[in-house]
């Protein structure tokens, strides 16, 4: 009898991205990069592998190079700051955007092991975590998205223009200020952050 043809992959593979790894096995290397990242260790493919036990070649398949497996591990600890930031949030539109954003900033600048990320070398860090490039911003951009749109959803909310955009806008407003030190040498200002969150959506039911 014939052989039978084996269908071909029509989709490839992105080569910016990891390669997919079976679950059990990324979640466990991902939650390992995590304790390093919040003991305030550098994050390297190379040392994941030995504590994992597999090869440096299949540590870089999985979790990519030592930018991305940061990017990574910011992104899913930037998405567990969003849902305690929705459980403690007070307030009604407009003001309850503006108080979980601003208790986000706090949680943020307050974390020790992410200042030492920041400050470890301030140039590579601000790109992980503000181009889009990575998965950090787009995937903050998408939460905050998603708040305004239940938001506007509850008839709590107008906008002036389409949720992605005030998402995004509000999202670069908090980068500005939460990263100023780095960015221009100023002190970040939180206070000054939140009263222009304020202005952006002021007017606004709810607000």
């Amino acid at each position: 009898m014939p052989r039978r043809a084996h269908k071909r992959r029509l989709i490839p593979r992105s080569g910016g991205a990891p390669a997919r790894a079976p679950a059990g096995r990324a979640i466990d290397g991902l939650a390992l990069a995590r304790r390093r990242f919040l003991d305030g260790e550098r994050l390297s493919p190379e040392r994941l592998a030995g504590e994992l036990g597999i090869s440096r070649a299949t540590a870089y398949r999985r979790f990519g190079n030592a930018e991305q497996l940061a990017g990574e591990v910011i992104a899913r600890l930037a998405e567990d700051t969003f849902r305690r930031t929705a459980q403690e949030a007070r307030g009604r539109g407009a003001e309850r955007v503006v108080d979980q954003l601003t208790r986000g900033m706090r949680y943020i600048a307050s974390n020790r092991a992410y200042r030492a990320f920041l400050e470890r070398d301030p140039q590579k860090a601000l790109w992980i975590v503000t181009s889009k490039a990575g998965p950090v911003q787009a995937r903050v951009i998408a939460l905050n998205e998603a708040l305004l749109e239940e938001e506007i959803a509850r008839g709590n909310l107008r906008l002036p223009v389409d949720a992605h955009t005030m998402a995004y806008a509000l999202v670069r407003i908090v980068e500005a200020f939460l990263y100023a030190d780095m960015i221009t040498g100023e002190k970040p200002d939180l206070e000054k952050a939140t009263q222009i969150l304020s202005l952006m959506l002021r007017g606004q039911p709810g607000g």
